[in-house]
């Protein structure tokens, strides 16, 4: 019984916090943008003023892999949309364990396919993908999902870009504190700097237990190594954040989302709000293909999944 408590009230904060983290994104897009599609709208309309989407060049072909990638995203995106949450809410734990599964591999499958069209090399492991979206969202995506989190390993060392708020600022900042009351930037900042620590914490720990010599389980870090990692870790974006969320519930604690809910009402406008970030970031993904590809080959694309 001691255990059962014990792994409830471990959950129940963990899952919260992760409420407050979508819901302070999706607070900041409806001050920003508007409410439901207006907002999509809204945010691609802004993403396309930008003076470094201007810059690019069209003339991309439509491959087979971007129709691949893209329709594997849109896809999962759609399987998103489709589930009766509300008509049956008894099946909301499972849906939201599922969730951020689906939300990484939307932006996966859908980001994949604007990085080809962009003309780059197709990225081999997540880690390598999460360094590619931050540099496009860093330069094409306008606020808030330019925003990145940079540098380590203390968190008075780590800098933010494309919101504005500092270190102090996110660290006074309560994870459980209401969004709404909230200034938004310093919110998202605690949700891209507690991403980032967790980052750095666990390259700190697999270098810890390499080159170790034989008579020793692990080695310690020099302040000057530690420096060295974090230089080489991109700055935190959004999909490093809904990335840490997908392994949270798929393997460190699916207890999370399948026992420590007790508010049907919660749950559901979370689904809800991850649903919501995931279509803006596909929205801003698909304006960049169509930007490579044209108008008419988009329409194509998109049509292939109406037959």
């Amino acid at each position: 019984m001691t255990v059962s408590v014990q792994i409830s009230g471990g959950a129940g904060y963990a899952l919260y916090t992760y409420y407050d983290y979508v819901r302070a994104w999706v607070i900041y897009v409806e001050r920003t943008y508007g409410c439901s599609n207006k907002a999509i709208s809204n945010f691609v309309n802004k993403m396309q003023s930008l003076s470094s989407f201007g810059h690019l060049q069209g003339g991309a072909s439509c491959s087979n892999e971007i129709v691949a990638s893209y329709s594997r995203g849109q896809l999962t995106l759609s399987a998103m949309r489709k589930l009766p949450i509300e008509n049956h809410p008894e099946i909301i734990p499972s849906a939201n364990l599922w969730l951020p599964v689906q939300s990484y591999y939307a932006i996966h499958g859908v980001g994949l396919a604007s990085l080809i069209a962009l003309g780059q090399q197709p990225p081999k492991d997540h880690r390598a993908f999460r360094a590619s979206f931050s540099q496009i969202a860093g330069k094409y995506f306008p606020v808030p999902f330019c925003a990145r989190c940079s540098g380590g390993p203390q968190l008075e060392d780590f800098s933010f870009s494309g919101i504005c708020t500092s270190p102090a600022k996110v660290a006074a900042q309560s994870n459980l504190a209401n969004p709404i009351y909230s200034e938004g930037d310093h919110y998202i900042g605690k949700s891209l700097q507690s991403t980032r620590k967790r980052i750095l914490d666990e390259l700190f720990d697999e270098e810890r237990h390499s080159k170790v010599r034989a008579n020793k389980k692990r080695r310690n870090l020099s302040k000057a190594g530690k420096q060295t990692i974090c230089q080489r870790v991109h700055g935190t974006s959004i999909c490093d954040f809904i990335y840490r969320m997908r392994v949270r519930s798929n393997y460190d604690d699916p207890d999370m989302y399948l026992f420590a809910s007790k508010n049907v009402e919660d749950a559901i406008s979370h689904y809800k709000n991850l649903l919501y970030l995931t279509e803006i970031i596909v929205a801003g993904l698909s304006a960049l293909i169509e930007r490579k590809i044209g108008r008419q080959e988009m329409a194509r694309l998109k049509a292939r999944l109406e037959q």
